[in-house]
């Protein structure tokens, strides 16, 4: 099916004077409309083509940039992650450490000796 539909001139010789004439014309035009409509669909199709291959190209590339998108997102934030978890172990091992830390000393305070030494 066609945008166009292709405008057809009268394909029996018309009769009377000049017939001659008006046939050739009609051929002519004929001949004309045809190639106008062949042309005029060929650069349809090879233009909806032309779209078409593009536009999936198009969906080609954006769907493996965002996927790759995703990839190097998801590997930031894991990092950021894990290097958040890394240094929440940290500052738990300093208060561990210090803690630790306060209760040898205070156990170790001068005034704690004579319990240390008292029969239980």
């Amino acid at each position: 099916m066609t945008t166009f539909p292709a405008t057809m001139f009268p394909a029996s010789a018309p009769v009377g004077k000049g017939a001659d004439f008006l046939n050739i014309m009609a051929q002519l035009g004929n001949a004309y409309s045809n190639s106008f409509q062949s042309s005029t669909q060929e650069i349809w199709l090879s233009s909806f083509r032309i779209v078409q291959e593009h536009t999936a190209r198009a969906l080609v590339n954006a769907s493996q940039e965002c996927a790759a998108a995703l990839a190097r997102n998801a590997a930031e934030v894991g990092q950021r992650s894990f290097s958040d978890i890394v240094g929440a172990n940290q500052q738990a091992l300093t208060m561990f450490g210090s803690a630790f830390t306060n209760a040898v000393m205070a156990g170790a305070a001068p005034q704690n000796y004579l319990r240390l030494l008292a029969p239980a």
